[in-house]
Parts: structure tokens; C-alpha cells; sequence
């Protein structure tokens, strides 16, 4: 775009800006006044549903767990079915896990490096 019409638009959004403050400041009432209080400075409006907080917390027998109920069995139930339990089944062996096999001069070097660091300790120091 030419130089020319961007320099008119910022002019007309200046204009706009500098407008828009100046009529919120007009606008603005002379005294800031709390929710529920009239403009006129008027008695501030009366809540006709309005309860004390006094009413609304527990007491603390409200704040009792309820006991527990117990429930009658009646005498069918009575007959218990007495509980099988399997026998313990042993745990399958596993056989002990393989040595590595050591690589061959031809491959990488990795593994003399790993086996030059210090092994972490048996117990973490706590």
C-alpha cells in the first residue's frame, strides 16, 4: 500500500482512540457507587430472600457420621458355604539369565567403556 493511505488510516484509528477515552470519560459518573446502591444516592436495595450464614453452617452434631446399619440376615443366609481355597500352585523356574557374549575385537569399543564405570552402589545412600 502507499505511504499515503496507511498514514490515513492511522490518523482515523488515532481519531477513533482518542474519541472513544474522551467520551468514557464523560460518561463516567462523578461518584463510584457499590452494587446495589442507587444512582440518585438513594437507601441501597434490600435483598427480600436473604438468609444469615448462620443458618447455613453444620452444627457439630450435624457433622456426626451416622451409624452404621446392621442388616438383619435372614435365616437362608444363615448357612454359609464354606470358602475352598485352591492349593498353592509353586512358581514356575525360570532358568538363570545368560552371560553376555563378549564382542569381538573387530566391533566397537562401547562396551570397555561401560565396563570402566563404577557400579552404583548396593544400598542408595539415604
Amino acid at each position: 500500500m502507499p505511504r499515503g493511505v496507511l498514514r490515513v488510516v492511522a490518523v482515523i484509528l488515532a481519531a477513533l482512540a482518542i474519541g472513544g477515552f474522551v467520551l468514557g470519560v464523560r460518561g463516567a459518573p462523578e461518584r463510584a457507587r457499590l452494587p446495589g446502591e442507587s444512582a440518585q444516592g438513594g437507601p441501597a436495595l434490600q435483598a427480600t430472600d436473604a438468609r444469615p450464614l448462620d443458618d447455613l453452617v453444620l452444627t457439630p452434631s450435624e457433622l456426626e457420621p451416622e451409624p452404621p446399619k446392621v442388616e438383619e440376615k435372614p435365616e437362608e443366609k444363615a448357612e454359609e458355604v464354606p470358602v475352598v481355597t485352591p492349593p498353592p500352585v509353586a512358581p514356575a523356574v525360570t532358568s538363570p539369565p545368560k552371560a553376555p557374549v563378549m564382542p569381538s575385537a573387530d566391533e566397537d569399543r562401547v562396551g570397555d567403556l561401560i565396563d570402566g564405570l563404577t557400579p552404583p552402589p548396593e544400598q542408595p545412600p539415604y
